[in-house]
């Protein structure tokens, strides 16, 4: 089976990566992609369009209001929805819990199996001993969304019920977690995670060479989603059936 995946927000930094780490694949090929209306985005042998057309699975990378056209149209047509788009408001994840009721969707914050695994770590730590958390996340000045989707999957970890409270524009807190935002030059991810405690202190650093590494991970999801029954699925779900 040859897996046709229409590409949401395929201009992007990482929807460009997922065109070329899909067509090195034999199995996948890029059908469409989705783009803005006002946009002169186009790729040779590709249909690109401001609307969505059929596929056998959308990979979503681009902004709120394009996810919810992707939503709808993967709800109507019964189609797999793989979404990597931060910035959702709550209406967003409820639309994304109420939509699993009819086709499998994973939606993550990052597509990194690292990433996913010190969220593991964390939980226990955490769980285990009363330390203090500060989460510092440095991504390209063309990031508009603060703080990074991942910085704040990684709060929830530690704190599931905590809101995000802004500070200034680029410190902000979870309860007791303190959240610190840059946004310099062309850097594709950076999440540091400080652990401080009277015993000891912990410091993970994740960073991120090059965006293929969320492009090749959400490709290894869709491959793996495609094949499941609808429901709202984890990284971690992905990360079991691996073993």
């Amino acid at each position: 089976m040859n897996l046709k995946i229409g590409i949401a927000g395929i201009s992007g930094r990482i929807g460009q990566r997922l065109v070329g780490v899909i067509e090195k694949d034999k199995n996948t090929t890029v059908s469409c992609g989705l783009v803005s209306q006002h946009s002169s985005f186009t790729l040779d042998g590709i249909e690109i369009n401001s609307e969505c057309t059929r596929a056998d699975i959308w990979i979503d990378f681009s902004t709120p209001s394009a996810f919810e056209k992707v939503l709808t149209h993967c709800i109507d047509n019964k189609v797999p929805l793989v979404s990597g788009t931060t910035g959702l408001n709550k209406k967003h994840y409820n639309d994304l819990e109420n939509a699993s009721a009819h086709i499998p969707i994973l939606w993550a914050s990052n597509f990194a199996l690292s990433i996913n695994l010190i969220r593991h770590l964390l939980s226990n730590y955490t769980k285990l001993v009363d330390t203090k958390v500060k989460i510092t996340e440095t991504h390209h000045v063309h990031k508009a969304d603060k703080p990074s989707g991942t910085a704040i999957t990684l709060a929830k970890t530690i704190k599931p019920h905590g809101m995000i409270k802004r500070l200034d524009e680029d410190n902000f807190t979870m309860d007791n977690i303190e959240i610190v935002s840059i946004r310099e030059g062309e850097v594709a991810g950076i999440h540091t995670i400080e652990l401080d405690n009277d015993s000891e202190n912990l410091s993970i650093t994740h960073t991120a060479k090059d965006p293929i590494i969320f492009a090749q991970g959400a490709l290894d999801v869709a491959k793996w989603l495609v094949k499941q029954d609808k429901g709202f699925y984890t990284m971690g779900d992905y990360i079991e059936s691996l073993s």
